[in-house]
């Protein structure tokens, strides 16, 4: 792994322990902060080619995103 793509995992644990403390304290202003911070992390991992799944994993489990599963008769 790169020292970039290091440095983003470290700057993701380090969000996500901020955003685990914000919902500790009930601070939902923070959390949403936190969250875009979240998102704008993977924006800057995939327009460095640092792969984005790992990433978005993180984002969906903080945020509670439920993948939508489209029907194959809809699609």
């Amino acid at each position: 792994m790169s020292e970039f793509a290091n440095q983003l995992d470290t700057r993701i644990d380090d969000v996500r322990h901020r955003l685990h403390e914000a919902r500790s304290a009930g601070d939902d202003y923070l959390v949403e902060n936190l969250i875009d911070d979240l998102e704008s992390l993977l924006q800057l991992a995939d327009r460095n080619d640092v792969d984005t799944g790992p990433i978005a994993e993180v984002i969906k489990a903080e945020t509670g995103a439920i993948p939508i599963i489209v029907d194959a008769e809809e699609a």
